[in-house]
Order: C-alpha cells, then sequence, then structure tokens
C-alpha cells in the first residue's frame, strides 16, 4: 500500500510539472519593460491639489505624480494630525489656517519625502499677486495683467501707477505717455485683503518724434556742422539728407556744406516699422531763408488771401508763383483766386548772397470739398496678435476742417490722427469721413485691422479611401504659422503634431476635423465625410525564427488586418503556398525575401520583408542571463547560448561598456533600462541578437514526428506535379498533457497489478 502511495506521488508529480511547463510552452514570456535589464528605479514623491480656498469646511483632492519603480506605497500627512495611506487621498479641513503637506513614498528600491511649506489655505485672506504679458513697449503700451493670487480672491482692485485703475480681475490697461510705472494689485475675499505692489514695474516708451540740434547752424562756406540726434522715443536706426546730395546713417554725423546756400536738412528716425521726420535749414554764406504764410488757405473763388513773407536773411527781392499762372514780386502781396482748384504757391527770395525758394504744395483750397484719404500704421512685433495699438494717420486732401473716423469695433472719434487700441480678435473694417465748407467725403478700407487672426487652416490625406488598420499620413496646408495641431480623426482618437498618421480600428465614414493654433488664436476646419474606411485587406507576417543552418524549418503566423479569405506566400526559393499559415524548409544557404499577398472581395495587399530568412553555416547568436531587474549596483551574469560554433563573442551591454569573453560578468552602477546586444563570429561569418524589454526570455518547444499533426499544411511548387509534404509540430500543451497522463496511468495500473 505504501508503494502504491509512493508511486501515485510521483504521478501526481510529473502531472504538475507538466502544469508548470505547459504556460511556459504555450506562450514565450514577454516582459513588457523599457530595456532587458532593468535597475530598479527609485521614487520621487510629488503631488499637488485641488479645493475651494475660502471655504470651511473643505475637501481637499490630493492628486499623487510620483514616480519610480512600482509598487509604490504611500504615506500622507495633511499638517492637522491626520495621515493616509492611500494613492489619491480626499481630505476634510474643518478649521481655517495654513497646512504643511508631506508625501512619503517607497518601493523596494528606496524611498522618497516631498514637504510643501503652507501649501493649503484654508479660510484664509488671499495673497495677491499678479503678471502681465509684457513689461516694456513703445507707447501707446497696451498691457495685458494677469491676476495670480492665491486664496480664492473675490474682488480686485488694481492701481496702474498713471492715474488710471480697474476692477476685473485681468484687464487690459494702455499707457499713452512714456515712463517707468509702479503697478499695485488689492486682493480681496470675505476674510481680508492683501497688495501686491511691484516697483518701476512698467516701462512705457515714449512716442517716436524727430528731433535734432545743429551747431554751428549758419556760416560761411566751407561750413562743418555737427548735428546731434535729439529724438525722442529711442530710435533704432536713422537716415540724414544734408540738402546738398549727401547723406548719412549715423546717428550724430559732422558734415560740412562746401558752397553758399540755404539747405533743408531732413532726419528721419525708425523704430519697428514707424517712423518720424523733422527739418531745420543751415543757412551758409547769408543766403535767404525762404519762407511764408497765408492767412487762410481754404477760401471762396475771388477771396482775397494774403501771403505774407516770412524770409531771413534780409530778402531784397521776392518772386511769387500762384500755381494759377500768375504770378508777383511784391513782398506780401493779396490774391484772389477766379476758379475753383487746389493751388501749389512758391516763393524765391534773394540777396546779394544768393537766393533760396519754398514750395508748398496744394497749399490753397478754393471751394472745392476733400478727399479722404488715410494710412494704418501697426508696429511689426505687434501685427497678429491678440491686441493692437494702431495709429491712424490722416492723409486726406482739399484741407477739411472735421474728421469722423469709425474704427469697426464700435467706437469712433473726431481726432485728426488718431491712435487706437483694438482688445478683441477679429477683422475689422475702418471708415474716415472728412469735411470742409464745401463738402465731404468717405473713405473706407474692408477688413484692414486683422488683430489675432489665428491660422488659416487646411489639410489633407495621401489618401481618403483606405482598409481597417492601414496607416493614413495627415499633411497640415495651414498659413499664418501655427505652432500647434490638434486632430480630431472622427473615430474617438485624437492626435497632435503637424503631419501625423493615424490608422482606423473599424469599417465606417469619418470627419476629420484640425485645429490649428498660434501664440495668438486657434481656428479649425472640418471635413465631412472624408475618410472612408472599407474592409480592405492589410497584409502582415512574422516567422516564428529567421536565422539558422539549413535544413531550416520557419514557421509563418498570418497577421494581417482586414478579414482577408485568401493568401499567396512567396519564400522566395522558388515554392509557394496558399495556406493562411504555412510551415516551410530551406534547404540551401541564401538569404531570402518573403512576401505575402492576402486578399478579400475588396482587394488585396502585399506585405514584403527584405531579406527576412537567413540560412547560414555562420553562428547563431543568443543568450541568457541570470536575473533581469535588481537594484544599483547590479551584477548581472551573461551566459552565451549561441549555436554554429562561434570563436569570437562581442558584448554591448546598453550602459556604454563591453566584453569579448563568452561568459562576462557584469556590474551595472546607474539605475535605469538597458537593452543587451551578442555578436558572435566564425569563419563563415557573424551574427547579432538583441534583447530589449519585449525581448523573450523563455521559449520552449517540442517536437512530435514522424506523424503529422491534424491539419498540416501542404506548399505547392508551381512547376512540381505533385504536392510536397510539410509536417507541422503539435501542440506542446496537449503534448505535454498527454504525456504526463499517460504515465499516470500506467502507474496507477501497474500499482494495482501489484
Amino acid at each position: 500500500m505504501m508503494r502504491f502511495r509512493l508511486k501515485l506521488l510521483g504521478a501526481i508529480l510529473i502531472v504538475l510539472l507538466a502544469a508548470t511547463l505547459i504556460p511556459q510552452a504555450m506562450a514565450s514570456t514577454t516582459d513588457s519593460k523599457a530595456g532587458y535589464i532593468v535597475v530598479g528605479l527609485a521614487p520621487v514623491a510629488d503631488f499637488d491639489a485641488v479645493y475651494a480656498y475660502n471655504l470651511v469646511p473643505t475637501t481637499v483632492r490630493f492628486l499623487d505624480h510620483s514616480t519610480g519603480s512600482t509598487p509604490l506605497t504611500y504615506l500622507w500627512d495633511f499638517g492637522d494630525g491626520t495621515i493616509s495611506t492611500d494613492t489619491a487621498p480626499s481630505h476634510v479641513y474643518t478649521k481655517r489656517g495654513t497646512y504643511t503637506i508631506k508625501l512619503t513614498v517607497k518601493n523596494k528600491y528606496g524611498s522618497s519625502t516631498e514637504i510643501k511649506q503652507n501649501y493649503v489655505s484654508i479660510g484664509l485672506a488671499p495673497v495677491a499677486d499678479f503678471s502681465s504679458d509684457a513689461t516694456s513697449g513703445n507707447v501707446p503700451f497696451a498691457v495685458k495683467f494677469t491676476d495670480r493670487s492665491i486664496g480664492q480672491p473675490t474682488s480686485w482692485t488694481w492701481n496702474f501707477g498713471d492715474g488710471q485703475g480697474s476692477a476685473e480681475q485681468n484687464p487690459l490697461h494702455t499707457y499713452w505717455v512714456g515712463g517707468e510705472y509702479t503697478v499695485i494689485l488689492t486682493a480681496s475675499n470675505e476674510f481680508g485683503s492683501s497688495d501686491r505692489s511691484k516697483s518701476q514695474y512698467i516701462i512705457a516708451i515714449p512716442a517716436l518724434k524727430s528731433k535734432f540740434s545743429a551747431d554751428p547752424s549758419t556760416g560761411q562756406a566751407p561750413l562743418t556742422v555737427k548735428f546731434t540726434d535729439r529724438s525722442y522715443g529711442n530710435p533704432t536706426s536713422w537716415k540724414w539728407d544734408f540738402g546738398d546730395g549727401k547723406t548719412s546713417p549715423d546717428q550724430n554725423p559732422v558734415h560740412t556744406f562746401t558752397s553758399r546756400g540755404a539747405f533743408d536738412v531732413v532726419l528721419d528716425i525708425y523704430r519697428e516699422g514707424i517712423g518720424s521726420s523733422s527739418k531745420q535749414v543751415i543757412d551758409v554764406g547769408g543766403v535767404p531763408v525762404a519762407d511764408f504764410i497765408a492767412d487762410k488757405t481754404v477760401a471762396n473763388t475771388n477771396e482775397k488771401i494774403q501771403f505774407t513773407d516770412m524770409t531771413s536773411n534780409s530778402p531784397t527781392s521776392w518772386k511769387w508763383d500762384f500755381g494759377d499762372g500768375s504770378e508777383s514780386t511784391v513782398q506780401n502781396p493779396l490774391k484772389a483766386y477766379s476758379a475753383k482748384g487746389i493751388y501749389t504757391v512758391s516763393l524765391s527770395s534773394r540777396n546779394a548772397d544768393g537766393q533760396d525758394s519754398e514750395i508748398k504744395t496744394k497749399y490753397i483750397n478754393v471751394g472745392v470739398g476733400p478727399k479722404a484719404d488715410f494710412i494704418a500704421e501697426v508696429p511689426e512685433y505687434q501685427k497678429m496678435s491678440s491686441r493692437q495699438v494702431v495709429r491712424f494717420i490722416d492723409k486726406s486732401v482739399g484741407y477739411p476742417t472735421a474728421w469722423i473716423w469709425d474704427f469697426g469695433d464700435g467706437q469712433t472719434t473726431m481726432e485728426q490722427n488718431p491712435t487706437h487700441v483694438y482688445a478683441k480678435d477679429g477683422l475689422y473694417t475702418v471708415s474716415l469721413t472728412v469735411k470742409n465748407s464745401y463738402g465731404e467725403d468717405t473713405k473706407v478700407s474692408v477688413n484692414l485691422i486683422a488683430v489675432g487672426f489665428g491660422p488659416k487652416v487646411d489639410f489633407k490625406a495621401d489618401k481618403t479611401v483606405v482598409g481597417v488598420m492601414r496607416d493614413i499620413r495627415f499633411s497640415d496646408l495651414s498659413t499664418n504659422s501655427p505652432t500647434t495641431w490638434v486632430w480630431d480623426f472622427g473615430d474617438g482618437t485624437t492626435g497632435t503634431g503637424r503631419n501625423p498618421d493615424h490608422s482606423y480600428r473599424a469599417v465606417g465614414v469619418y470627419d476629420v476635423t484640425l485645429t490649428a493654433s498660434n501664440q495668438y488664436t486657434s481656428t479649425s476646419q472640418t471635413k465631412k465625410e472624408y475618410i472612408t474606411v472599407i474592409d480592405l485587406p492589410g497584409a502582415d507576417f512574422v516567422a516564428d525564427r529567421t536565422k539558422g543552418p539549413a535544413p531550416f524549418e520557419v514557421r509563418f503566423t498570418d497577421l494581417s488586418k482586414g478579414n482577408p479569405t485568401s493568401w499567396k506566400w512567396d519564400f522566395d526559393d522558388g515554392w509557394i503556398s496558399s495556406d493562411r499559415n504555412p510551415v516551410h524548409k530551406y534547404v540551401t544557404n541564401g538569404i531570402y525575401t518573403v512576401s505575402l499577398t492576402a486578399a478579400n472581395a475588396n482587394g488585396q495587399d502585399t506585405a514584403t520583408i527584405t531579406n527576412y530568412i537567413v540560412v547560414t553555416q555562420g553562428p547563431i547568436a543568443d543568450f541568457k542571463v541570470d536575473q533581469r531587474i535588481g537594484k544599483a549596483p547590479f551584477v548581472v551574469k551573461f551566459r552565451d547560448l549561441s549555436t554554429g560554433d562561434p570563436t569570437k563573442w562581442f558584448w554591448e551591454f546598453g550602459d556604454g561598456t563591453t566584453s569579448t569573453e563568452q561568459n562576462p560578468q557584469h556590474v551595472y552602477q546607474y539605475e535605469g533600462a538597458y537593452d543587451v546586444r551578442l555578436t558572435v563570429s566564425n569563419q563563415y561569418g557573424s551574427d547579432t541578437n538583441f534583447k530589449s524589454g519585449t525581448t523573450d526570455e523563455v521559449t520552449v518547444s517540442v517536437t512530435i514526428s514522424p506523424t503529422p499533426a491534424p491539419g498540416a499544411t501542404t506548399e505547392i511548387k508551381p512547376t512540381a506535379t505533385a504536392a510536397k509534404p510539410v509536417t507541422t509540430q503539435a501542440p506542446v500543451s496537449i503534448s505535454l498533457v498527454m504525456g504526463a497522463l499517460a504515465i499516470c496511468v500506467l502507474t496507477i495500473a501497474g500499482s494495482k497489478k501489484r
């Protein structure tokens, strides 16, 4: 009886052994870590919290953001004498106060603690703080202020330092006068208030205005003059025209006038696309400097106009040209125009040293209504921004006496040359109406101002009719410089990036939406029913092994998508097969390209893997390790399992170190995940085996022969007249179980006979 029990126990152990081997034989053990060798990562504690600041009691929800090898354990200290071991706990605070939070996380590689001092504030006055999108800029300078207060304020009081304020949470304010401004924010709630002051926080650069001095401004030729730029508004470039044909880009040039005359010196200054100009006359040799005025510039026909000579340096003769064909040599003439029109008037003044002329273009308007015209100046740095400060300059002719501007955003003004701030995104049409006693005129510029004008979105796909799980390349065609892209593929998934790839998992017709954004705003475009997904095959396959000596048997597995109904394999050695998952034996050394064509009623697709199967006399690399996971410093023993009699070994351990030993031992000094590569060689060639985190660690293969397994596949060679039988391997799990059960039955039967 005792002998029977021992035999029965042995049979049970055999069955248990089989049960242990079955899972290994049915599927290779796969480690999904990032590297083949994983050196444990110690934790790094991190967290934040979500709650209502000014409620008592209030529930605070803590969010864990810790990193490190899992599993992790947690210990929270909420600062009020209570703790928790939950991953993401919620805690109720019942008393007003400020609490320090402490989180400690641990794993088998170490521990980490994060302490946030005074992190949770319950029922307390806010702590005021703020920021702005810019702190310096040109007048008029529009600044967007953003409230950064903590403690949940409910009201805000801003002092912008220029006598203006606001009660908005995030106001937009424009500084019109240059200077340095201190900004103060007072943030309040039901528990109190606090102030945040930032001294000289905003620097408003004065408006650009050209101005210069000349030393000396008069004298005998040759006259050397030192010009000094005295402009306002921080110009960045200068252009001088000395009136004698010479120019200079210097800020403070020195120029010599070599001949007598009255020279109009002009200084043009520029900054970020904005310009300003000023003029002075340099008198060389006592030549007259001609100038004049009229007592009126708008008159009726036959109405007398008094012209007054303003020439310096004692002219002795004058010649007037009134622009209507009439002239005068009187110093201060009276003139009446008999016909309506706009007239240019010039005066030439002379003395013993020379002469000078002054021309005033379109100076006199006789009975003519105005003609509206204007330009808009936007600094280059503000174009396409979410708000714009625009300077409008009246260019109307006909001497208007009144101006009415409509900026297109509901605002108007009667200034001649206004500056306007656009604070909302949009396209704005601007109009100017000018008037005088003889009539009025209007100019309309449609969509002149673009504020926050986001990208103009467009896109395309490289194919619009595809099979299931077939990649589609989407390409962004948007203009106006988008910087981020969000795609909605219509199947419940989204993507980012300018030109993403996407595959659809189900048959259907899909809308696609692209939202493109730049630093100012976002815009979208949807293409309805853009992608049609049909049940079209997508050929794909894999081999159970790809390198070995002849004869070399390979099991191919079809991985095609789209429900194919027929298959055609080409093994590149003259043999083909129509089986779904064929087994093929290569009998000649060589490198073989394998292709599979999968088809159904909707079409077909071919997948080809070049140089996929290598049949050689050279070695086949393989190896294993004694352990794959551990804490630094981590000692790993590598064991060569290569076949084909290699004579040389070259190991790459993934951390920058190598070895030429057959069975090396290596120490990983630092935490991380490492891939390993072994290259072996002999006189016939070399082979490399690379193992990453997805590499199979254990593979058990059992072959039953010579009896063919049920459902054995056959291959057909196009030139052959008979089929070539190929025997497949029986499922290893059945083989092991059946063998174990047979031993068990025989053992029990033998015991009973005794």
